[in-house]
């Protein structure tokens, strides 16, 4: 135990005084938070020792293939979008573990209804899935990994945080009330990382939550079962099909962008098609959800039937 503490210590200051030098910054002191080690600057930010020298590389075997494909991933931690991959150009079938030996945990983000899946809504594509929650309700990591990303953002999101796990994929978590993590601080599957709400570009609160692979989105549903809350299976073979919506984007944006056109927005009465959900038509017409909800005596989580009329005004 003595001899581990030893090390540590050891490897902590080696740390330390090499990021002194790469940094120029003069260091006051260092500080044990919970597991953590800390480091404390004379300009008065801080940060976690073992990030010092972090490359951003949380899977090596990915990682190397993915310099070998031309992909590019950056540790940023104030720009959610870092990077260009289009991986609907893969060619080949990439095997990804999900979970493995060393980080075989998961856990679902919030047990609440799904309102919204992965798919096109109007115009834009809906890269996550929307699950219902009350503003205040703990969210928590799916798998082991390192906040990359926790603060507001402003193109949208609201609060958000992004993380990177062991398996080489990113969790995004948008439209929080309030952020409980920093980047670049290490998380388990399970620890809570904010409490969902209500913010930015969002029409009701829910959970907003993205599962992407180089900065290409995925389909949540395709590892994770919502229904059950658990993982569908440990391990992906990752292919270019996966990301096929890039391709049709344009195309669809142009017929999407004819049918909107002949939307009537002083319509006081919408009538579900198939797909439609309170969340897309609150978007289509402007209004909230908590609008329609109240207009049409009916709560956030009714199913919506087609041919239903939905009242907006």
């Amino acid at each position: 135990m003595l001899r581990s503490f030893i090390t540590w210590t050891i490897l902590s200051l080696t740390l330390v005084a090499n990021a002194q030098e790469k940094g120029n910054k003069r260091i006051l002191d260092t500080l044990m938070a919970g597991n953590d080690s800390i480091v404390i600057f004379a300009d008065k930010s801080w940060e976690y020792i073992k990030m010092l020298n972090f490359d951003g590389v949380t899977n090596p075997y990915l990682s190397a293939l993915a310099t070998e494909l031309g992909w590019k991933e950056d540790w940023v931690n104030n720009v959610p979008y870092t990077y260009d991959n289009d991986l609907s150009k893969l060619e080949d079938t990439v095997w990804l573990c999900i979970v493995d030996d060393d980080n075989n945990e998961f856990c679902m983000p919030h047990p609440g209804m799904v309102t919204s899946t992965f798919k096109y809504r109007g115009k834009r594509f809906h890269y996550g899935i929307d699950v219902d929650l009350d503003t205040g309700d703990t969210l928590v990591s799916a798998f082991n990994g390192i906040v990359r990303y926790a603060q507001f953002n402003d193109g949208g999101f609201g609060n958000l945080i992004i993380i990177r796990h062991y398996n080489g994929l990113e969790t995004y978590y948008a439209h929080l009330s309030k952020l409980l993590v920093s980047p670049n601080q290490e998380v388990k599957a399970g620890d809570p990382i904010g409490l969902g709400g209500n913010t930015g570009k969002s029409y009701g609160d829910h959970l907003h939550f993205e599962v992407r692979l180089y900065g290409n989105a995925l389909d949540p549903e395709t590892i994770i079962d919502f229904e059950k809350n658990e993982l569908k299976k440990n391990n992906l073979l990752i292919n270019g099909q996966m990301f096929s919506y890039s391709k049709s984007s344009k195309s669809y944006s142009s017929s999407s962008s004819s049918k909107s056109s002949s939307t009537d927005k002083n319509a006081s009465v919408h009538k579900v098609t198939s797909g439609d959900s309170l969340y897309y038509i609150a978007l289509k017409y402007g209004t909230t959800v908590d609008k329609l909800c109240k207009l049409n005596g009916i709560k956030k989580t009714d199913i919506l039937h087609i041919g239903d009329k939905i009242k907006l005004k």
